[in-house]
C-alpha cells in the first residue's frame, strides 16, 4: 500500500508540474466537478477466460488542472464468488470497494490543452483503498480477518467526449483491482491450486505469480459521466490568452515615467495684513522658519487661512495636503490664543500655485 501511494504522490507532482504552463480559467474550487456511474464483468486474474461477477461504480471527479483529476469511487460486486466453487454470499452485493485514484489526461500533458477536451482521451489512473467482502456464512473465510482488506486499484479510462459543450463523456474502462491485505495468504498447498472449495488464495510462497493472480482481479466497465457547469459557464477549463497579459505588462514597461515638475513661485512673508507660512514639499510641519512668522502674527488676533499645494500631485491629493497645512497653521496660532475662524484647503489652483498658508487678519 505504501508503494502505491507512493506512486500516486510522484504521479501527482509530475502532472501538476505539466499543467503549471497552462493559463485557464475555471478552476475554483466547485469548478470542474463531475459524476459517473459504470457497470461491467469482473474476473480473477487465475481464471482470466472465465467471468466470475459483475461489478456497477459510481465516481465522484474533480478536476485540479487540465492534466491531472483526483476520482473518489464507490463499487459493488454481484456474484463474484462463482470461480471459486463457493456459494453465493446471503446478500446480493458480494464486496463494496471505496477508493481514492489519481487520474492523469494523457493527451493534455503531451500534446497540450487547447481550451476545451478532446474528442477522444486516454487517461490511465491509480490509487487505493478499502474493500469489504461478504463472505458465506459456511465458510473459514467469514471471520472479521477476511471480511476487510486494503486495496489498489490501477486501470486506463479511453473517453469519448460528446456534444459540442462536451458536457458528456462515455467511457470505456479495464482495470485491475489487487487485494493487498491477502495477497500472502498460504495453505501449504501447491502453488495456484485451492486448498478447499471454499479457499481464495491457495497459493505457497514459492511462486509470486500465483500470489498475484489469485489476489488480483481484472475487470472491463462501461459508463456515462457528467461534468457540471464551471464559473466561466463552460463544462471544463478554458484557457486564457497568455499574449494578451504580456502586451498588457510591455505597455507599461514602455510607457515613459511622467517627469515631475516642481514648481516654486517666491513670496514675501508679510503682505499687509496677511502672513505668508511656507512649507516643504509634500509637507504639512512647520518648519523653524515658518513658525517666526507665525509668531509676528499679533497677538489676540482675529484670522482667517487660505492653505494651497504645487500642482505636482492629483487634485484630491493636493486638497487633502493643503487641508493638513491649515491645521499645522491653526493649531499654533490657538495655542498663541489667536482665535481662527475659517480655515479653506485650496488645494492646487494653477501651475504658479505655492506651498503656503495665508494668514488673513481681520
Amino acid at each position: 500500500m505504501k508503494k502505491i501511494t507512493s506512486l500516486v504522490i510522484a504521479i501527482f507532482a509530475m502532472a501538476t508540474s505539466a499543467s503549471a504552463q497552462y493559463n485557464v480559467s475555471g478552476h475554483r474550487f466547485f469548478d470542474n466537478w463531475s459524476i459517473g456511474v459504470d457497470g461491467g464483468v469482473t474476473t480473477n486474474l487465475r481464471d482470466f477466460d472465465t467471468p466470475n461477477g459483475g461489478v456497477a461504480a459510481i465516481q465522484l471527479t474533480k478536476g485540479i488542472t487540465p492534466v491531472l483529476s483526483v476520482q473518489a469511487e464507490v463499487q459493488a460486486g454481484f456474484n463474484n464468488w462463482s470461480n471459486w466453487n463457493v456459494n453465493h454470499s446471503d446478500c446480493t452485493v458480494d464486496n463494496v470497494t471505496a477508493a481514492l485514484m489519481a487520474k492523469v489526461n494523457l493527451m493534455n500533458w503531451f500534446c497540450g490543452y487547447k481550451g476545451a477536451p478532446r474528442v477522444f482521451e486516454i487517461s490511465p489512473k491509480i490509487g487505493g483503498g478499502y474493500m469489504h467482502y461478504f463472505y458465506p456464512e459456511d465458510t473459514r473465510w467469514n471471520s472479521k480477518n477476511y471480511r476487510n482488506a486494503a486495496v489498489g486499484k490501477a486501470g486506463i479510462d479511453f473517453d469519448f467526449n460528446l456534444g459540442e459543450k462536451k458536457a458528456w463523456t462515455l467511457s470505456v474502462k479495464p482495470a485491475v483491482v489487487f487485494d493487498l491485505t491477502h495477497a500472502n495468504e498460504t495453505t501449504g498447498e501447491k502453488a495456484g491450486r485451492y486448498t478447499e472449495a471454499s479457499g481464495m488464495w491457495g497459493c505457497d510462497d514459492s511462486n509470486h505469480s500465483s500470489h498475484f493472480t489469485h489476489a488480483a482481479t481484472f475487470q472491463i466497465t462501461a459508463g456515462v459521466t457528467y461534468h457540471f457547469k464551471t464559473s466561466n459557464k463552460s463544462h471544463h477549463f478554458t484557457t486564457v490568452e497568455p499574449v494578451v497579459v504580456e502586451k498588457t505588462v510591455e505597455k507599461i514597461v514602455e510607457k515613459p515615467v511622467e517627469k515631475i515638475k516642481e514648481v516654486r513661485v517666491e513670496v514675501s512673508k508679510e503682505v499687509g495684513n496677511t502672513y505668508v507660512v511656507e512649507f516643504a514639499q509634500n509637507k504639512s510641519i512647520l518648519t523653524g522658519t515658518a513658525k517666526a512668522t507665525l509668531n509676528d502674527v499679533p497677538a489676540n488676533a482675529t484670522v482667517s487661512l487660505d492653505a494651497y499645494a504645487s500642482p505636482e500631485g492629483t487634485k484630491a491629493y493636493n486638497k487633502k495636503l493643503s487641508q493638513k497645512r491649515a491645521d499645522a497653521v491653526k493649531k499654533y496660532l490657538e495655542g498663541r490664543g489667536i482665535k481662527v475662524v475659517s480655515t479653506t484647503a485650496h488645494g492646487a489652483e494653477s501651475e504658479s500655485s505655492n506651498r503656503v498658508v495665508y494668514v488673513r487678519v481681520k
